[in-house]
């Protein structure tokens, strides 16, 4: 396939990971395959061995399924996803999550017009249960050092795209991480290319009482591993001091650049635990 000046138009691989995911599943599929027809698209569900409708609401949709019940959770499940779908661009979503409208279009254009960009992301968009838009926020340039500082990942998965050769050199998933295995993927993408930031929503994230990663003690220590591998934390496993000013110095940065999303959480509509 090609665009009007030529080029290869390139093509979306997307992984799914699932498990008893039915209730927000149809709108995640929906937000996938509403995109277009003219789109090359490869979405592979991986489930974990559904009990619900997971799987009743996947057939609906020209989703591929893999089965694997024997897999070791979400980031495995990824894993084994990703060795299977085809695509230029490569991306997971979440169940319950959502691809923003007309997303699918502006990340082929960027890369197709860009073959400089390794990897983008943009604005993410918060909603609660029901769908209510809760708050946005759009990430700003920063340091790998900075980043793993902050303590916390700012840079959403569902805003994340890949080339594919470049998701391999970064590499799978790292399963020993059960809640923050995008923040670990994220850091060592960092220290092999920059992101390409953009001020578009890509991507819905559905804040719900159901999430995994709403459990503030495993994420805290999770996210302590990902600044223990990847320069956060001075010998003694805490936080150097340099590497805590770098992490303030961006949250401060992500606060005034989004200032509706700093209103947002400080009236509790967007909580991260």
């Amino acid at each position: 396939m090609g665009d009007d000046a030529g080029r290869r138009v390139p093509s979306f691989g997307i992984v799914t990971p699932t498990l008893n995911a039915g209730r927000y599943f149809d709108a995640t599929l929906r937000s996938i395959w509403s995109q277009g027809q003219d789109l090359e698209i490869d979405h592979v569900v991986v489930d974990g061995g559904s009990t619900d409708a997971t799987l009743d609401i996947a057939r609906r949709y020209p989703s591929r399924i893999l089965e694997s019940k024997d897999d070791q959770g979400m980031y495995d499940a990824i894993n084994r996803g990703m060795a299977v779908v085809k695509g230029d661009i490569v991306t997971c979503l979440n169940a319950d999550d959502e691809i923003a409208s007309g997303a699918l279009r502006l990340v082929r254009e960027t890369f197709g017009s860009r073959p400089d960009i390794q990897w983008l992301c943009g604005t993410l968009q918060y909603t609660d249960s029901e769908g209510k838009v809760l708050g946005r926020m759009t990430p700003v340039k920063m340091s790998l050092r900075a980043f793993v500082g902050l303590g916390w990942c700012p840079i959403a998965q569902q805003t994340m795209w890949a080339r594919r050769e470049f998701f391999d050199r970064v590499g799978p998933f790292d399963i020993a991480f059960r809640n923050t295995g995008d923040y670990d993927w994220i850091a060592r993408a960092m220290k092999l290319a920059p992101p390409t930031i953009l001020r578009e929503t890509l991507g819905n994230w559905r804040i719900h009482g159901e999430m995994l990663s709403f459990d503030p003690e495993k994420m805290a220590r999770e996210s302590r591993m990902v600044q223990d591998r990847n320069g956060g934390r001075d010998g003694t496993g805490g936080r150097s001091t340099l590497d805590w000013l770098y992490g303030k110095s961006l949250s401060l940065r992500l606060n005034l650049s989004n200032p509706r999303w700093l209103v947002a959480k400080k009236k509790g509509k967007i909580r991260f635990s």
